[in-house]
């Protein structure tokens, strides 16, 4: 239970001055109910041991400030423990996020569902696990200062009740590993809840045409791990609460004892009888509260090793250092790719080493059939995929593999599988104007119009949808843009006024360089050079050669 707890302070997902504080406010608040059965003990006692009537007015100031201290502390630590739950809540989720935003792009991808579940199920283990803390500690000291008042009373008692305890700790403890590695395959699980349920999400329209996809994915998926995942954690809980219930079959049996037989076999008397149950019956409130916190606590513990694994995975390929010389080579003239290449590992697909050049206000084609090759090359150049091998050259000035974060600025893409925002995130200074002019260069202006800085509706076909991409790509203001496949969703004019006049201009009036993979073999004649990809080689092409084919 310790490491459990250290782990998680060691994590530093609490803030440990509000901790104190509210643990010493939890204290404050237990030892008050303490001090409210001691006073009644103290008064029972004198009404058996005393002849006379016991005045209850010697004890009335006492018990205002007790029932005073009580309610004071207990509204500040509830109502602090409702800013530290959303506190730690928050900060862990903003921890997690700020660490995907720092990821490689690759190993992201290979961990979509685990970020998942960790946002949402390691989440909410780990914060509820915080709060516990506080409760944890705060028992620990009522369980000590009852101790501390039953060793006062009666020695005897005492061990006979220390032993009991101890029992049901160890019957408690030995029955727990089970529940904990029931837990652990319960969060194993999650991961695999998470992959069904996005495979829902994104078929949603192959679900919508034929129902029985969707009926085949729950049936035999979805309630395979939803059954196993209930059945398991249901187990698992109920191993808990068997072993929460034997420790209070002791603790009852305990009392008994001390009821029955401590008076013959050790000479108690009444009074001290009476006190110690008292002692014992307030005792079990922090224990059971332990008790209860353990599967918490474990729960937690799978979580927090869980979410200290991903972060270890996603960093183990750490990005390239971040390099404040964003613009430096914003007006190159030539960039030189040497040796670019990537492999998704042994015996599988690669790609390069690719050579070649580009030139500012070049237009490059690169073509090829599906499986070639062409967006693992597109992820390459841009560095989304960490290079095996390879060196840039701008102006002749060379840029290391190391260091070659410093020319993926040069790039702005827009992928076939793009993201469209709605504002113009990563644009500092937004000039509204050329949003309008890019609006209607590609007749969108009938349709969008920006509002507060965010287009009016994003709610249009694919290709129009991808044309406010390339806006917004474009207003980045960097000099080479990459294009994967981009007019395939364009109907045939707005195709043929793409390559035919808005290339043209992008070069020549935005001074643009374009790198586009197409399959437009009928527009290849507007680029000036020509790449092939075939088996994950880029060769370059004779664009005249191919003018009597295309």
């Amino acid at each position: 239970m310790e490491k459990n707890i250290s782990e998680i302070n060691d994590s530093k997902l609490i803030p440990l001055r509000p901790l104190i504080g509210y643990s010493v406010l939890a204290i404050i608040s237990g030892l008050s109910g303490f001090a409210f059965i001691t006073i009644i003990n103290k008064i029972i006692s004198n009404s058996i041991t005393s002849t006379e009537t016991v005045s209850l007015q010697n004890y009335l100031y006492l018990f205002i400030a007790v029932i005073a201290v009580f309610f004071i502390s207990r509204r500040w630590l509830a109502s602090g423990i409702i800013r530290l739950s959303q506190k730690i809540y928050w900060d862990i989720r903003k921890d997690v996020i700020k660490l995907i935003l720092k990821a490689p792009y690759r190993k992201l991808q290979e961990y979509k569902e685990e970020v998942y579940a960790t946002l949402t199920t390691d989440v909410n283990h780990i914060s509820n696990a915080s709060l516990m803390i506080i409760t944890f500690f705060s028992s620990i000291i009522l369980i000590f200062a009852c101790l501390v008042y039953m060793a006062f009373l009666s020695l005897k008692l005492l061990g006979v009740s220390v032993v009991v305890i101890a029992l049901g700790v160890v019957v408690y403890t030995i029955r727990s590993k089970v529940s904990n590695k029931q837990i652990k395959e319960v969060r194993e699980m999650e991961k695999t809840f998470i992959a069904i349920f996005n495979s829902i999400l994104n078929g949603a329209k192959e679900i919508n045409i034929n129902a029985d996809k969707g009926t085949q994915i729950y049936d035999e998926k979805l309630m395979k791990v939803a059954t196993t995942g209930e059945t398991k954690y249901v187990a698992a809980l109920l191993k808990y609460l068997n072993s929460e219930i034997i420790s209070q079959l002791l603790f009852y049996g305990l009392i008994t004892f001390i009821l029955v037989y401590s008076g013959p076999v050790f000479q108690t008397p009444v009074a001290t009888k009476v006190s110690f149950i008292f002692v014992l019956l307030y005792l079990m409130g922090p224990i059971v509260s332990v008790m209860t916190i353990i599967p918490v606590m474990s729960r937690a513990n799978v979580s927090l090793k869980k979410m200290k694994k991903l972060k270890i995975d996603l960093t183990k390929l750490e990005k390239l250092k971040q390099f404040d010389n964003k613009g430096q080579y914003k007006d190159f003239l030539d960039l030189k790719i040497r040796n670019y290449a990537f492999s998704y590992g042994e015996n599988q697909f690669s790609v390069g080493p690719i050579n070649f050049d580009i030139k500012r206000n070049e237009v490059i084609y690169v073509y090829g059939g599906n499986g070639e090759g062409k967006t693992t090359f597109i992820n390459t150049v841009l560095n989304l995929f960490n290079l095996d091998n390879g060196e840039a050259y701008v102006d002749n000035e060379l840029v290391p593999l190391k260091e070659i974060e410093k020319i993926k600025n040069l790039f702005a893409p827009v992928f076939s599988d793009f993201y469209l925002f709605d504002e113009f995130y990563g644009i500092s200074n937004v000039d509204y104007e050329k949003v309008n002019k890019y609006l209607e260069l590609f007749e969108l202006d009938e349709k969008v119009h920006i509002e507060d800085g965010y287009f009016s509706t994003t709610q249009l076909s694919t290709g129009q949808r991808k044309r406010l991409a390339l806006i917004n790509t474009l207003l980045e203001d960097r000099p080479i843009i990459v294009l994967d496949e981009w007019a395939a969703d364009q109907d045939p004019h707005f195709r043929h006024k793409f390559y035919t006049e808005i290339i043209p201009l992008l070069v020549q009036n935005d001074d643009k360089t374009i790198i586009a993979i197409t399959h437009d073999d009928r527009y290849y004649y507007t680029a000036d050079t020509l790449f092939k990809m075939e088996y994950g080689k880029l060769e370059k092409t004779n664009i005249s050669e191919l003018s009597a084919i295309f």
